[in-house]
């Protein structure tokens, strides 16, 4: 059995889009309390205090990442896109696994540019990034009637929300901190211009109810907000068929477009409580886009009525409708309710805020302990992470973070990073689960991050070895011999 409320089409059609397009995700989670790890300012703005004093990356040398839970059947799916050979069976499978999963998220951050300066007064950074959000949460009583078999009866009058956030945006920002009390708090901030290229927001409902004639409907309502170069097809009566890039689509316009912007911040504090234990704390991505250009939104009007022959009166009551065995509930046979009216009206989309908040605990030199814990919030689809790490200076440049995280409702998660400090700059490789490659079937959650920065100007390191009882001694230039 098939469903389709929320749009089924759009959904599969969103995650091959973006999972194809960019398949990367930020999962860095582990380096939060690595506040010299070149992407834990991106975190939290106060962390910039630990940068070098020129610091620069740039793509590809600046890494990818990725990340996403439902991990087996996404992997599947990525791999199928590769080979060329994605059937929409496969497409529908993920879809299914999806309702089964409940929340599914996915984020991408791909760091296109990046340039850091500290000075006397105060820590600078610009940034440009490219970001891909997307959240869904499927699972409830409406879905499970409509797709599963064996689910044969529903509340009535209970709505069911279908929440989609989607988005695919660029962003440029400059942050600052500063240190306002040696050696004890910093604070930093990080002010943010987005230009959104994709954006598919839903807030549809489906219901079943019994209407004074006797007779048990459901309907379909709200919106399905989309900003996308598309071509929406409905059928004689209105019903939702297919929906379709326009026929002007391109790449490159879609990548530069501008016309969808926005404004956010970031803000967040660090304090050294003595010289064992620290706190530090952020709120990320204060903000909202606005969408004006390709806008193809959809207003869910649908509505069916149950044909009386196969709702089982004997078991019905006035608080739930009952359907019986025989009933034909694939919903891809019920176009009605999918019935849409076309809406091009502009719209705003609040950016998913991410709080955090962490805890240091320092043993000595060579030994650091951290939790920290990301709230992700967003209405219908907010999520709760937590990691516990432990950071070990394995030789003077070169750490090695490991312990144990929670990702959303994944809770068989084991980090695992490495982050290599030279005079020239920082290599980083890092996972929020090692376990999704190590045992892939018992851990639900998938992710890795890596790349590199530069610190440019240092200072070459004199590597001449001093002469204790000689300290006038200087080393003679050798002459050439001609």
């Amino acid at each position: 059995m098939r469903i389709k409320i929320g749009c089924r089409q759009i959904i599969t059609a969103v995650l091959f889009f973006l999972l194809t397009l960019n398949g990367w995700t930020q999962s860095n989670l582990i380096f939060y309390n690595s506040g010299d790890q070149i992407n834990a300012p991106d975190q939290n703005p106060a962390f910039l205090t630990s940068q070098h004093k020129f610091t620069f990356s740039i793509f590809p040398i600046s890494g990818f990442s990725v990340g996403y839970n439902n991990q087996q059947v996404i992997n599947d799916m990525l791999f199928n896109v590769v080979r060329g050979n994605q059937t929409k069976e496969q497409f529908k499978e993920v879809f299914r696994s999806m309702l089964k999963l409940g929340l599914f998220y996915q984020r991408m951050e791909i760091p296109l540019f990046n340039f850091g300066y500290n000075s006397k007064i105060g820590s600078f950074n610009f940034r440009i990034k490219d970001n891909m959000r997307l959240m869904t949460n499927l699972k409830g009583e409406v879905s499970d009637f409509l797709s599963d078999y064996n689910t044969l009866s529903v509340t009535l009058n209970q709505p069911q929300t279908f929440p989609v956030h989607a988005m695919y945006y660029r962003e440029y920002s400059l942050g600052y901190a500063k240190e306002i009390v040696k050696n004890k708090l910093s604070i930093g901030v990080r002010a943010k211009a987005y230009f959104g290229k994709f954006s598919l927001i839903s807030d549809v409902q489906g219901v079943a109810s019994l209407r004074p004639d006797n007779n048990y409907y459901f309907q379909t309502s709200k919106q399905l907000k989309l900003s996308f170069p598309a071509t929406i097809i409905r059928d004689n009566e209105g019903n939702l068929s297919s929906i379709n890039a326009a026929n002007n689509f391109s790449i490159g316009n879609f990548l530069f477009n501008s016309k969808n912007s926005g404004l956010g911040f970031d803000i967040g504090l660090n304090y050294k409580i003595n010289s064992e234990f620290e706190i530090s704390a952020s709120v990320t991505d204060i903000g909202k886009i606005n969408w004006k250009s390709d806008l193809n939104s959809m207003d869910y009007v649908g509505e069916y009525q149950f044909e009386p022959g196969f709702v089982n009166s004997a078991e019905s009551n006035s608080q739930r409708l009952t359907r019986s065995k025989d009933y034909p509930a694939a919903t891809n046979d019920i176009p009605q309710l999918f019935k849409i009216d076309l809406n091009h009206s502009a719209y705003s989309t609040s950016m998913p805020m991410t709080i955090f908040a962490a805890l240091q605990y320092k043993v000595n030199a060579d030994l650091k302990f951290g939790i920290v814990n990301r709230y992700i919030r967003l209405d219908n689809l907010s999520y709760n992470s937590i990691s516990l790490t432990g950071d070990f200076r394995l030789k003077k440049n070169l750490n090695l973070i490991t312990g144990y995280s929670v990702q959303g409702n994944s809770f068989v998660n084991l980090p695992l990073a490495i982050v290599y400090n030279w005079p020239g700059g920082q290599y980083f490789i890092g996972t929020d689960n090692c376990l999704s490659y190590l045992l892939p079937k018992i851990s639900d959650y998938s992710g890795v991050s890596l790349g590199a920065c530069i610190y440019l100007f240092n200072k070459k390191a004199n590597n001449k070895k001093t002469i204790d009882y000689l300290p006038f001694f200087e080393w003679k230039k050798r002459k050439s011999i001609s």
